[in-house]
């Protein structure tokens, strides 16, 4: 196998760079990545693997996606319910409100940067409401999640540890909200703090660190994503209006179709993984306590399984896309993220009829995926 090698912070066009690169090389190697898992065929061989390439792969207590089994499955458990079709039922008003309200922003035949003014606030309102969390605090949550991406952009440990010491100080006060009134209403939030977990044979409630790594990866991961695939939907519309059309015209599924349209343009880049002992991947010789990083954005556009790339074909692709993961790691906050994008889509697309990119746009650097800048006219 030809020797590889990918830098994120080295690409000005990270997603393009990723299909040149996964032409001749299934994995490649990374100071910053370790082993940077390329193909379709490479990735899934890592994520179905949870035994040889292990998710606790960070510094910190990651609840469930960075523990392996049977942990794992203990505090997934506890989580799941939490996108049942009754709760996300219960929200679905909330959500389609803030969807209207973010909407009602863009003005016709006036050009707006969407990141900014569209993606960022639908995405930060509508996580905030998801927790029971004020509105006030959307700004603040937002500032410290461009801090923080800013810091690992520049692999900055001391802003980092920074960051993360300011989020917990957050997630304590909102908890202590909650400690401190018998009014506040039975939020998700709230109901988290109450979340019991049975392990070998004692049930306990969650102590006060999972729920902040919970409370983490439900803000942290959600906001940046979601932001993430609202952009790319702006942006896939003003390429293709005919499928927007097929939308409007109720031609096309609208799950189905976001699922393919963030295969092409994904708004999450990569997981991280650590090798528990020596193995292989693709012919690739692995190290015990080696990091591997499987690059969703790569294994997603991957010719061998998709043929073209960037050819719209949600039925064909459904059953390889690996959007929201596979295996006993496939996202558990998927059912929300799809009613989310569903929502907001429908009523972008109730409003508008054109798209129009007015200025070339700027992507996102890794680990965003997306755009960092993206003016669009609508009519």
């Amino acid at each position: 196998m030809k020797d590889c090698r990918w830098e994120p912070s080295d690409q000005q066009h990270q997603i393009a760079s990723l299909d040149e690169l996964r032409q001749h090389c299934a994995v490649a190697q990374s100071d910053m990545l370790g082993h940077a898992v390329l193909t379709h065929n490479a990735v899934c061989s890592v994520i179905e693997n949870h035994d040889t390439f292990s998710n606790a792969a960070g510094s910190h207590l990651s609840v469930p996606n960075g523990m392996d089994p049977p942990e794992h499955s203990i505090f997934r458990e506890a989580i799941e319910p939490y996108f049942s079709s009754q709760r996300l039922s219960e929200f679905e008003p909330a959500c389609r409100e803030i969807a209207r309200t973010v909407i009602s922003q863009i003005h016709k035949d006036k050009p707006l940067e969407v990141v900014s003014k569209i993606a960022k606030p639908f995405a930060l309102h509508i996580q905030c409401a998801f927790l029971g969390w004020p509105d006030s605090l959307t700004n603040t949550l937002g500032e410290w999640l461009e801090a923080n991406q800013k810091a690992i952009v520049n692999n900055d440990r001391a802003a980092l540890k920074e960051k993360a010491d300011e989020f917990e100080a957050l997630i304590h006060q909102q908890l202590d909200v909650r400690r401190q009134s018998k009014t506040t209403k039975d939020d998700n939030t709230r109901r988290l703090m109450n979340e019991e977990v049975t392990a070998n044979g004692e049930t306990r409630r969650l102590n006060e660190e999972e729920i902040v790594s919970i409370l983490r990866n439900w803000t942290a991961g959600e906001v940046g994503t979601i932001a993430a695939a609202i952009g790319s939907i702006f942006y896939f519309f003003a390429q293709n209006p005919d499928i927007a059309d097929k939308l409007r015209n109720n031609q096309l599924n609208v799950d189905d179709a976001i699922d393919e349209i963030l295969r092409i343009d994904p708004p999450l880049i990569s997981n991280r993984r650590r090798a528990t002992k020596d193995t292989e991947i693709s012919g690739c010789p692995v190290k015990q306590g080696e990091k591997v990083t499987v690059l969703w954005a790569s294994a997603n556009r991957d010719e061998a399984v998709f043929g073209k790339a960037d050819a719209f074909n949600p039925e064909r692709n459904k059953a390889n896309n690996l959007l929201y993961g596979r295996g006993i790691h496939i996202c558990p906050g998927a059912p929300l993220a799809r009613m989310e994008l569903r929502i907001f889509t429908e009523e972008l697309l109730k409003h508008f009829g054109e798209f129009k990119v007015t200025d070339e746009p700027k992507r996102a650097n890794y680990p965003s995926g997306g755009f960092k800048n993206l003016i669009v006219e609508v009519t």
